[in-house]
């Protein structure tokens, strides 16, 4: 793929808007590649996280917003642990996620934004994650009805998959409850500001 450089766009436009966002410099980053080799999901992406930083770098970012990319990544931070300048790519994905969203951009799979539901849904609904109600709740929204269904019994015989959900110190739920709330009140003036 050729790319076009334009010099109003390298300290501007979505790498600007990245950088404000998640609170990382993307000149930081000197394309040392270990970023990369130790993400678990690069193997998915289309583009892995240090060309993603260069795209940004070079101006030509903007494709990243519809390409499944940035859903993909885990937010492990293993990018941000193996990364001698400390560059958070995870925090990078983020920020592109949001501006997506902001823009109405939908990403290319809606398996994304399902799972993604899903996994707050039960993160509000209990404080914490309840996996066998992620994976159920997923499968049925999804069309993936049985989709790794046969590997729950060892899961659970094993005791790597409970059957009831943890619940989590009051403390914690009053947070998550103030996290959601907080995020809930944003999209309401964000929707009604017209952005």
């Amino acid at each position: 793929m050729d790319y076009l450089l334009d010099l109003t766009k390298l300290r501007g436009g979505l790498r600007a808007e990245v950088e404000e966002l998640s609170g990382e410099n993307i000149a930081d980053c000197y394309q040392c590649g270990n970023c990369t080799a130790g993400c678990p999901t690069t193997y998915k992406m289309e583009h892995g996280p240090n060309v993603v930083l260069r795209l940004l770098q070079i101006g030509a970012g903007d494709e990243l917003l519809r390409l499944n990319t940035p859903w993909l990544c885990a937010s492990c931070e293993t990018c941000a642990t193996r990364c001698p300048k400390g560059v958070s790519v995870a925090a990078v994905m983020d920020a592109l996620r949001q501006i997506a969203r902001l823009r109405k951009i939908k990403p290319p799979k809606t398996d994304y934004v399902t799972f993604t539901k899903r996994f707050l849904g039960t993160v509000k609904q209990h404080s914490r994650l309840f996996e066998l109600q992620l994976g159920m709740g997923y499968n049925l929204t999804s069309g993936h009805f049985f989709s790794d269904m046969t590997k729950m019994p060892g899961l659970v015989f094993k005791g790597k998959l409970k059957l009831l959900p943890g619940r989590g110190t009051k403390k914690g739920r009053e947070a998550i409850k103030g996290i959601f709330e907080r995020v809930e009140k944003l999209d309401q003036e964000q929707s009604k500001g017209g952005k």
